[in-house]
């Protein structure tokens, strides 16, 4: 995503981040958080300014969407570790919070990195969805732009369609991906009602 002004952050060393004035983006998007959901973008908008100390329009538009989109109660992404090489098939240990507070994980491999997060995601959850579509691209650049994975999954015939964000490529991607478990889990409750 190019940035449209990328000489005139909204928060910088000088600027840290201001509820005010996040709020204020926030509405400009068009989104209606709960004040839970804000707390959540404020906390992320918090902890990214301590990562980098720059942040832009952009990127609080992409964290309030990816709130946003979630549902109440879910899957959260505790930890990720991730062991790739040029002669190693990729591996993940994926640690996953249940929605009732407990931790499980789980161990999986793939062809690639985001195969087998998908994978160690698919065997914690119990759900498998099948992932059909899938970009990265960043929000800005430099080593420390936020960048946010775009996927689309599928579930018994059904799409899917969620973005996350993170600094890290592959935390963005596994939490797209949880998100959208999170999404079919809800949406499988809400016809069990």
């Amino acid at each position: 995503m190019i940035l449209q002004n990328p000489d005139n952050p909204v928060f910088d060393g000088n600027n840290p981040p201001v509820r005010e004035i996040v709020h204020a983006q926030i509405a400009a998007t068009g989104k209606e958080l709960t004040d839970k959901q804000f707390e959540q973008v404020y906390q992320r908008i918090n902890d990214l300014y301590e990562l980098k100390a720059i942040i832009f329009t952009e990127e609080i538009a992409a964290i309030a969407e990816e709130v946003h989109i979630q549902p109440q109660k879910g899957w959260d992404l505790v930890s990720l570790k991730i062991t790739i090489g040029p002669t190693v098939l990729p591996a993940v240990t994926v640690a996953l919070k249940t929605p009732d507070g407990e931790k499980i994980t789980s161990e999986a491999a793939g062809y690639s990195s985001t195969d087998a997060i998908c994978s160690a995601i698919n065997q914690a959850t119990g759900i498998r969805v099948f992932l059909k579509d899938f970009s990265f691209d960043t929000i800005g650049s430099g080593a420390n732009s936020l960048g946010q994975a775009s996927m689309t999954v599928e579930y018994h015939n059904r799409q899917v369609r969620v973005k996350a964000c993170s600094i890290d490529m592959l935390e963005a991607t596994a939490k797209a991906y949880l998100i959208a478990i999170n999404i079919v889990i809800d949406r499988i409750l809400q016809q069990m009602e």
